[in-house]
C-alpha cells in the first residue's frame, strides 16, 4: 500500500497533469487486479473510438462483447517495456464524461506499482496522452458548437441589417409617396379655386339669362 501510494505521489510530481492517472484495483473479466483509471471529457463511444484510433499502431482490438472489454494481445509498446503486453480497456459512461479502465498484462502478470513502477509510470503516461487526445477532441468539438453560434449570430446581424435596409428603402418610398400626395393637395387646391372661379364665372352668366328672361316681353 505504501510503495501504491509513493507511486501515484511520484506521478503526480513528475508531470502534474498525470493526476488524472490513478492507480486502483478493479475487477475486471478474469477478477481483480491492479490496473489505471483516468477520467475523460467525452461520452463512451468517442472514448471508445479515439482508443481504436490511438492503438491502431500497435495493433487492432478485438471487442469482448460479453464483458464489454477492448483487449489487445501480445502487443509491444516500447515506452512502457520491452516485453509483450496485453491491454484491457473498459469504459464506463457517467452523465457527460466517461471513466477509463485500463489494465496492462505481461507474462509475470499485470503492472503495478509494487513489482515495476517504471513500467506503470511508462503506462501512466501512455494513458495520459491518450486522455489528452480525448481533450482535444471534446476541446474541437466545442470549438464547432462555438463557430456553429458565431455563424448563427452573424446570420441573425445580417437579417437584422436586412431588414434595417428594408426599412429605409420603405421610408423612402413613404416620403416619395408623401411628396407625390403633397403634390396633388396642391393640385387639388389650384384646380378648386379654377373651379370656384368656373362656377362664379356660370353663377354671373346665369343672373343674365334670367334678368334677360324676365326682361321678355317689356317695353323698353
Amino acid at each position: 500500500m505504501q510503495r501504491q501510494l509513493l507511486f501515484i505521489i511520484l506521478f503526480m510530481l513528475s508531470v502534474t497533469a498525470y493526476s488524472q492517472v490513478v492507480e486502483k484495483q478493479m475487477a475486471m473479466s478474469s477478477g481483480e487486479h491492479n490496473g489505471l483509471e483516468v477520467d475523460l471529457p467525452v461520452d463512451s463511444k468517442t472514448a471508445d473510438k479515439i482508443w481504436k484510433d490511438y492503438v491502431k499502431p500497435y495493433g487492432k482490438t478485438d471487442w469482448d462483447r460479453k464483458n464489454k472489454e477492448h483487449v489487445l494481445f501480445n502487443v509491444h509498446i516500447s515506452s512502457i517495456s520491452s516485453e509483450a503486453l496485453s491491454v484491457v480497456a473498459r469504459f464506463n459512461q457517467y452523465q457527460d464524461m466517461t471513466k477509463g479502465s485500463f489494465w496492462f498484462k505481461s507474462e509475470a502478470g499485470y503492472l503495478n506499482s509494487e513489482e515495476d513502477i517504471e513500467a506503470l509510470r511508462g503506462a501512466g503516461e501512455f494513458l495520459q496522452e491518450y486522455a489528452y487526445e480525448t481533450e482535444r477532441h471534446a476541446i474541437r468539438e466545442e470549438i464547432k458548437t462555438q463557430d456553429k453560434g458565431l455563424n448563427n449570430m452573424e446570420k441573425d446581424l445580417g437579417k437584422l441589417q436586412k431588414k434595417n435596409q428594408n426599412l429605409h428603402k420603405d421610408i423612402e418610398k413613404a416620403k416619395e409617396e408623401i411628396a407625390k400626395k403633397e403634390r396633388e393637395i396642391e393640385q387639388n387646391l389650384k384646380a378648386q379655386v379654377d373651379k370656384k372661379n368656373e362656377i362664379e364665372s356660370q353663377q354671373e352668366k346665369i343672373q343674365k339669362t334670367t334678368i334677360k328672361l324676365t326682361n321678355v316681353g317689356k317695353s323698353s
